[in-house]
């Protein structure tokens, strides 16, 4: 029996809610919907993708990049900055406590080589893709039983 391989068109429609899809790669986002999702913004380079969160007012220390199988987890607190208490506010737009977001990723990226760097309250993660495998010949040495 032969089977035959065909390429499917990923179309919008195929594409989850809350999901970035582009060449191998696809994000979904499963944030916590009980904590402040901060503003993300996800794009591809020849070298990998790259997820910038906006994080102003928080410091490194109150950041934690976690990798977990195929999900990338970011979470953390920012600290509330307030006028004090007997000030009286004639607009307060500004979110403090707690965030989270996650991404499950599926596709040619190596998690395990990810980098982030927050600078001036933006959070870059760089996850750098994997080379394509397919048709790539690879030469699997015979061994001798002695050779085990």
């Amino acid at each position: 029996m032969s089977r035959s391989t065909r390429k499917r068109i990923v179309t919008d429609t195929d594409i989850p809610p809350r999901a970035c899809a582009f060449g191998q790669v696809m994000l979904v986002d499963i944030s916590d919907e009980t904590a402040h999702s901060p503003p993300s913004d996800v794009h591809e380079t020849p070298e990998g993708v790259v997820i910038r969160m906006e994080l102003p007012g928080v410091s490194r220390g109150n950041v934690d990049v976690r990798v977990r199988g195929s999900r990338i987890e970011v979470f953390g607190e920012k600290p509330p900055d307030t006028a004090g208490e007997d000030a009286s506010y004639l607009c307060l737009e500004r979110r403090f406590g707690r965030f989270h977001r996650a991404f499950d990723v599926a596709g040619s990226v190596n998690l395990n080589r990810m980098t982030a760097v927050l600078k001036e309250g933006v959070l870059v993660l760089f996850l750098p893709k994997v080379s394509e495998r397919r048709g790539r010949e690879l030469r699997v040495p015979i061994l001798s039983e002695e050779e085990k």
